[in-house]
């Protein structure tokens, strides 16, 4: 069987993350909207950071889904894809990271995984998933490709629950 016919049997798994992906991007503005002025007038501005990296998360589940419902694309164009995606969120994190540095005090472990760590494994398993995808192994989707989608998800549902659940004034 050919590496497309192959992919297109995964089509219902990813249509199904995209679906998920953009409601919940849609009820992360809804828990914005509520916390909007506290958020606003946070002074270090750790709300914000935090719904920022909730939108990336949930954005970056959405283009990975996207990009393995594209149709006849073949090992290569999906590959490019994916290391095209994990560069730029690795820039993008090193800037987040950098900026963080800047406003916050010495992090707890568990922030220091579920903020640094977690993120960067996501990146490393896109990457790895990706070189998979171009030596046309199916089998990075399963234990790369939907484990990134999975603790993206998580992360980002969590950020977007503390976001919802903040004491108002």
């Amino acid at each position: 069987m050919h590496f497309d016919e192959r992919v297109q049997q995964w089509q219902p798994f990813f249509t199904t993350v995209a679906t998920v992906a953009a409601t919940l991007v849609g009820l992360l503005f809804v828990s914005l909207s509520l916390n909007r002025e506290k958020i606003a007038s946070e002074p270090d501005q750790m709300l914000l950071r935090l719904a920022r990296r909730s939108f990336s998360d949930f954005l970056f589940v959405l283009l990975i889904a996207l990009f393995f419902l594209i149709p006849f694309q073949g090992s290569t164009g999906l590959a490019i894809e994916l290391f095209g995606l994990g560069a730029f969120r690795i820039r993008w994190l090193v800037l987040q990271f950098l900026s963080q540095a800047k406003h916050e005090r010495k992090p707890t472990a568990p922030t220091w995984v579920r903020e640094y760590m977690l993120p960067v494994l996501t990146v490393i398993g896109l990457l790895i998933a990706g070189a998979g995808i171009y030596e046309e192994e199916l089998a990075a989707i399963n234990w790369f490709v939907v484990p990134v989608i999975g603790s993206l998800l998580l992360r980002a549902s969590w950020n977007a629950w503390l976001l919802l659940i903040l004491e108002r004034k």
